[in-house]
């Protein structure tokens, strides 16, 4: 059993329109995969030529070491849900739950025993005869994972099934589906440009920009480790700071090749003084914005080397007014001139 291959995968919509070019992807099998990026990425694409949904150019797509080629969507074991839940508004929960199961001539005693498994573990048993006016909008969420769940899929496809709902629900569901995992064991397949919800989701990210994978890994490791500046600047609330070297005082010195360098706001420690002690880097600005946030507050400042935002869990408040930001050298990153990771190294004083 091997999850999901993508093998030299093309998707164009016309000869001028490439989607997704020469695209290598292995999904691991019984992960929670998030497919992460902006909108145009290609993500949903992808999602949809394993379903069956869309037909790549070329390549070749595996599901469990089984080609693709030629395989109705219907019968490669996947169930898909979507970001506009997709119910019946005559039928009730169950009838809409079990309307897929009909389909396939699953008898009635199997029918009833999986929806009332599946309405048990999505939390919906006493809807089950409310139609889907009459439901949130994370309850008929829940009636589309039950519909997915009855079907026992090798895969789970997601396509931003979150988007509709408020952050409130959001952060209910993402438990929920965090524990509909580690509960039914089989590969999910998640889309979405949430960083917030592929961080806390995935158990692997695969990080794309114009069809092209940037980085895929654990959220740790994409997180502590970036390979490109696409990537840092993408991960991280507020994303990581980056300074170009012609923004640097004169006499600064960064690794041979290094273009820019980079540190996370939540590394960055704002004083009174420079304190331009050897290998750390420090940055004189004006406070200009800060948002306190409860747990934590977010600042930033205008300097001369461009503006720079710290994250503070102290509780401490920093006021208005002139400020150093220091950060050790071993919190600083170095990227080359085409924006990819080069070997970290001490930091020397802006």
């Amino acid at each position: 059993m091997t999850g999901i291959e993508l093998h030299g995968v093309e998707k164009s919509y016309g000869k001028n329109q490439p989607v997704i070019e020469n695209l290598d992807l292995q999904i691991g099998e019984g992960g929670f995969t998030i497919l992460l990026g902006p909108s145009g990425c290609g993500k949903s694409t992808i999602l949809r030529m394993i379903a069956g949904l869309e037909k790549e150019t070329a390549g070749k797509i595996f599901i469990n070491g089984e080609d693709m080629e030629g395989v109705s969507p219907g019968a490669r074991e996947i169930a898909m849900v979507f970001q506009n839940y997709a119910l019946y508004p005559t039928m009730t929960v169950k009838e809409n739950i079990e309307f897929g199961l009909k389909n396939i001539h699953v008898p009635k005693p199997e029918r009833e025993a999986r929806i009332g498994e599946a309405v048990k573990m999505v939390g919906l048993a006493e809807y089950i005869n409310r139609k889907p006016q009459h439901l949130s909008g994370g309850q008929r969420q829940r009636v589309a994972l039950a519909r997915a769940i009855v079907k026992k899929p090798r895969v789970f496809l997601m396509d931003e099934p979150l988007s509709n709902l408020d952050a409130k629900l959001r952060a209910q569901i993402r438990t929920d589906l965090i524990e509909l995992h580690r509960n039914l064991g089989v590969t999910f397949v998640y889309v979405t440009h949430d960083q917030v919800e592929a961080m806390s989701m995935g158990t692997d990210i695969v990080l794309l920009e114009n069809g092209k994978v940037r980085q895929q890994g654990t959220p740790g490791s994409i997180y502590s480790a970036p390979r490109n500046l696409f990537t840092a600047q993408f991960i991280g609330s507020p994303p990581m700071n980056i300074i170009r070297a012609e923004n640097l005082a004169p006499g600064v010195r960064l690794p041979n090749g290094a273009a820019s360098l980079g540190f996370r706001p939540e590394n960055a420690v704002v004083s009174s003084d420079g304190n331009a002690d050897e290998g750390r880097a420090s940055f004189r600005g004006e406070l200009v914005a800060r948002e306190i946030l409860g747990d934590h507050a977010i600042y930033k400042f205008k300097t001369a080397h461009g503006n720079i935002h710290t994250k503070s869990m102290s509780g401490r408040v920093v006021e208005y007014g002139e400020w150093f930001v220091g950060v050790e050298g071993k919190h600083l990153y170095f990227f080359d001139e085409h924006g990819d990771a080069i070997t970290q190294s001490g930091g020397k004083n802006a």
